[in-house]
């Protein structure tokens, strides 16, 4: 079969998906023989399963029960459709401003016990009245508000006439504040709506940490309480009622009371502070923008800060409790070089007269963007450069850059709704990127992106039970809201702005995001609106309707692989299909899609150019037909490599032919001057996941790796060591195994003898790496690497109280040295396990890693009655090697009823999550065994069954595809003496 088929299974048959296969008619008579076997071997295994019935004889003819019964396969479930939340804000009332005051009480000696951690407020907001109306409905949740009369007033701005109150109520399940008025509001006239007794109880940094929410922190032998909000995306209608949509803008005027003994910060600085008496102060802020509701912060606390001035004269304080303000240092040198270049990139300024940085000891997220006043967890702003490495250091660059990106794309600019959001986030995560390219380019960000967001991206993208399109309805439920916040916003978003460079020229995206946001500011913004501004600038150049290509990739969910095949000496065809990393799976019709066939940008080159700075450019259209892609200055023996440096958000397959030619190549460009490392990521890691859905053979992949015992890249290391679990699992008991476990073992040794176990040592790539190395390295048998883990774990078990081993690696250390070591190892890492809970997850997968078959038994045995800690206690030994796959799958099926009592209806899971190691005809008839013997089961362990046995034949479809060709290459790289070779360039 050509490298371009890819097979699924139908019926139990492997079949090419769109077209149909071709089998010789000595293949087609194996096959038959094989499927009589195994209906044989079946029958003769099932004839001694006991029957489900007790009266029933299998020997008896008035027998009605058949046989061999497997449980009835469950239809697919209907998809539940919630009902369409109807109570989205009306536009017949905009907000103009609020005027705001809330008091905090946090002490014993502020307030009495009853009003400790509470807070009350009263506001006045200004409205312009769009739509003639009687009803003001805004947002309120958890809200205690006083409709008590005259607590709540309407008034005409222009005469001050009193409107008169109906009714006011609170609707909880749609959060909303809803007056009912005497009189109407009429259209083009402005009013006031006071609130003036509203208040809450404040959250629970332990369980809750949005809306406004307290926590404690220690310092000098004493506790200390501090409060801040967290309004993002729809929380501050918990704090007070607001228009709390994000197409509605404001601007505001805040007062905060608090205790004197602390400070108050938010967007602004301080207008005012008024002493109230009685150790009350009123910090009263200056206007902020015009901004949404979200984007508003409040803080009391009594931290302190180091500061600085930015190159462009904003003051800029980082915050953190007193005794580790000091490792605030890097943040603030970070965020003042950060928000100098983005004011360069943008050509926008920041606009806001200040910026803080407050390091919150509990924060429910990473950090949020509040405009002015960004709000860090404290172990993401805060870097210890003697107790944390360099990559802890580059994460911190890249959480303060994600932010102050944010102070433009989503603060200047905020989406109209969430269906939008990838707006605001996608684009601070891909700015993230441009800007530590800029600022720290030996780290290499333009290559990390590929295995930090890109690979995060695709495999959520090819999942239908996953993948969601980047534009998706939105409705006003929460659940919806809060869960847009994924995969798909952030790391599709970002890639959806990189793959624009596979068609548009840099300086024309410049162009049109500099335009995109200096026509937007203030605004509230659709991608329709994005699309025109690039659409603009590219006039001239390609001439491209940005939102006709960009609809393909961002109003349906997926991605392509395109298929390239060298047709003549002059072209080569380009074929799209929609790829799936489940060869059985099918998109989801919960969203609607284009014919799941996009504009794909074809950037390539070929051996004759090896142009990766210039490439040439082809569009394939969106239909089912082939392209076409220009070959006339290549060779007819050239290689060819399309998507260069896989700007393009898809991945790339290609005819066997040339396949073997890029293999070849690689292993020839010793010094790397050719293929650039983002392309040589691409093409490693495209193939082996495309291998894992069928559409190449596996052999291709492998013989592309043979140049990597040379790669010396962090990124590439980490995408290919990424794939190299499902081939370990595969293979893990056959023959071929050893074979596999020398090739990894001599490719990953001189990356790891060169960067060695200094894990202080170099920059955040070559601690990423040399952690990368080691687990690598020992997982495969490296005989130093096995040495050096443990002579660690001894060095630990000799004094348990102080552990010597880094914590990147432990897991590979506990298990290598458990692996190589005795039952003294095994019975420490147990005892270490029931009482250090820091390690013990670490522990117990590491038992699980013993090669002695009788202790891993032992292992199940002692958990096998626990039902929190069972399942977890069957995957750490059946995942680990073939010893504890044998021993854990007869352990289950002899006391599958003890399991099923302990777990019940998840006992059942328990077994289909063996599949994964499941690939022979023997083992599926072990799978078919065990389902006879309940074929009353429920309908979801019913499903769950049918689920596994669908993946087992597809694991065994895989290796007959696959095995023979990857025998027949280990048997020619690994000698019989047991050397890889890798000279040969004639593959």
């Amino acid at each position: 079969m050509g490298g371009s088929e890819r097979m699924y299974l139908e019926d139990g048959e492997l079949k090419k998906k769109k077209n149909t296969i071709t089998i010789t008619k000595t293949a087609a008579i194996f096959i038959c023989v094989v499927i009589i076997l195994l209906l044989v071997g079946v029958a003769v295994l099932f004839y001694f399963v006991p029957n489900s019935s007790e009266e029933c004889e299998p020997v008896s003819e008035e027998c009605s029960e058949p046989l061999f019964r497997l449980p009835e396969e469950p239809e697919e479930p209907t998809p539940t459709r919630r009902e369409p939340f109807e109570e989205r804000l009306p536009n017949s009332l905009y907000p103009l401003h609020y005027d705001l005051t809330v008091k905090m009480f946090l002490y014993e000696y502020e307030t009495s016990e009853m009003e400790r951690f509470t807070f009350e407020g009263h506001e006045t907001i200004y409205l312009r009245c769009d739509e003639s109306t009687n009803t003001v409905k805004m947002n309120s949740r958890f809200l205690n508000v006083n409709f008590e009369p005259g607590m709540i007033k309407i008034t005409e701005s222009d005469t001050g006439k009193e409107i008169g109150i109906k009714s006011g109520e609170l609707d909880e399940i749609h959060e909303l504040f809803v007056v009912e008025t005497v009189e109407t509001m009429e259209a083009g006239n402005n009013y006031t709506l006071e609130i003036l007794d509203f208040g809450a109880l404040m959250g629970n940094a332990d369980d809750d940490q949005y809306g406004m929410y307290f926590q404690s922190y220690e310092i000098y032998g004493e506790t200390r309480w501090i409060c801040n909000t967290k309004f993002t995306p729809n929380y501050a209608r918990e704090v007070f009622p607001c228009f709390d949509e994000p197409h509605f803008r404001a601007t505001f005027n805040l007062s905060l009371i608090h205790h004197n003994k602390r400070w108050a910060k938010s967007n602004m600085p301080i207008y005012e502070s008024v002493d109230l008496g009685n150790d009350w102060n009123e910090t009263r802020f200056e206007t902020t923008p015009n901004m949404v509701t979200y984007l508003l912060v409040m803080v009391v606390a009594d931290f302190d800060y180091i500061e600085t001035t930015t190159t462009n004269g904003y003051p800029l304080r980082v915050w953190a409790r007193e005794d580790r303000m000091e490792l605030g240092q890097f943040a603030l040198e970070a965020g003042s070089e950060i928000l100098t270049a983005f004011e360069t990139l943008i050509g926008v300024p920041y606009g806001l007269p200040k910026l803080d940085m407050i390091a919150i000891p509990d924060y429910a997220a990473g950090a949020t963007e509040f405009w002015g006043c960004v709000l860090y967890r404290e172990n993401r702003l805060l870097y210890n450069a003697t107790a944390q490495d360099a990559y802890d250091q580059q994460s911190v660059a890249a959480i303060v850059a994600h932010e102050l990106a944010h102070m433009w794309y989503g603060n200047y600019l905020t989406c109209d709704w969430w269906s939008h959001i990838w707006l605001n986030e996608g684009f601070a995560s891909f700015h993230e990127y441009v800007i530590m390219q800029d600022l720290y380019p030996e780290l290499k960000m333009d290559h990390q992106f590929l295995n930090l967001d890109l690979e995060s991206a695709f495999r959520v993208d090819a999942r239908s039970s996953s993948a969601v399109p980047q534009i998706r309805p939105i409705s006003g439920w929460r659940d919806e809201i809060t869960g847009v916040f994924d995969t798909t916003t952030y790391s599709r978003g970002a890639s959806m702005l990189r793959h624009l460079a596979s068609f548009l020229d840099i300086d024309v995206i410049r162009r049109g995001l500099n335009s995109y946001v200096t026509n937007h500011l203030y605004e509230s913004v659709v991608s329709d609106q994005l699309w025109q501004e690039l659409t603009q600038a590219d006039r001239g150049h390609r001439n491209t309707n940005v939102k006709m290509v960009m609809d393909t990739w961002t109003l349906q969910h997926g991605h392509p692989v395109v298929t390239v095949t060298r047709t003549s000496e002059a072209k080569a065809s380009v074929v799209q299909d929609h790829f799936l990393s489940d060869p059985n799976d099918e998109p989801t019709d919960q969203y609607a899609n284009l014919g799941y066939l996009w504009y794909v940008p074809l950037t390539y080159t070929h051996a004759s150019e090896a142009d990766f700075t210039n490439p040439n450019f082809e569009w394939l259209q969106n239909t089912d037909e082939p392209g076409e892609i220009d070959l006339r200055d290549a060779g007819s023996l050239d290689w060819v490599v399309v998507n260069i440096n896989q700007v393009g958000f898809y991945r790339v397959n290609y005819d066997d032919e040339n396949w073997e030619r890029l293999a070849v190549a690689l292993k020839e460009d010793v010094d790397f001057q050719v293929f650039p490392a983002p392309t040589r990521t691409a093409l490693l890691d495209d193939c082996f996941k495309i291998s894992q859905a069928f559409y190449t053979d596996n052999v291709n992949c492998h013989r592309l790796s043979e140049y990597m015992y040379r790669e010396t890249e962090y990124p590439t290391w980490e995408l290919m060591i990424d794939n190299l679990p499902f081939t370990y699992d595969t293979f893990m008991r056959t023959a071929e195994f050893g074979q596999l476990e020398l090739y990894w073992r001599h490719q990953i040794t001189p990356i790891y003898e060169a960067l060695g176990w200094d894990f202080g040592a170099g920059n955040s790539l070559n601690v990423r790496l040399r952690t990368d190395a080691i687990n690598t390295a020992c997982k495969y048998g490296n005989e130093e690497c096995v040495g050096n883990a443990t002579d660690l774990y001894a060095e630990w078990m000799a004094d348990p109280d102080n552990n010597p081993i880094d914590t990147s690696v432990r897991s590979t250390i506990y298990c290598t040295a458990i692996k190589f070591g005795s039952l003294k190892e095994w019975m420490f890492a147990h005892e270490q396990s029931m009482t250090n809970p820091v390690e013990r997850t670490r522990l117990r997968s590491a038992m699980g890693c013993s090669k002695d078959a009788w202790l891993l038994e032992r292992y199940i045995e002692e958990y096998f009655t626990d039902p929190a800690l069972t399942s977890n206690i069957i995957e750490y030994v059946r995942s680990k090697s073939a010893t504890g796959f044998s021993v854990a799958w007869h352990y289950v099926m002899d006391n599958f009823e003890v399991l099923n009592s302990t777990l019940g209806e998840s006992a059942f899971d328990v077994v289909w999550d063996f599949y994964p190691w499941m690939n022979t005809d023997y083992d599926l008839k072990q799978l078919l065994g065990f389902a006879a013997q309940f074929p009353d089961m429920s309908t979801d362990a019913a499903a769950g069954f049918y689920d596994a046995k669908l993946n087992v034949e597809t694991n065994i479809a895989w290796m007959q595809k696959n095995r023979q060709g990857l025998k027949d290459w280990l048997n020619d790289v690994v000698t019989k003496d047991n050397i890889v070779d890798l000279t040969r360039t004639e593959l």
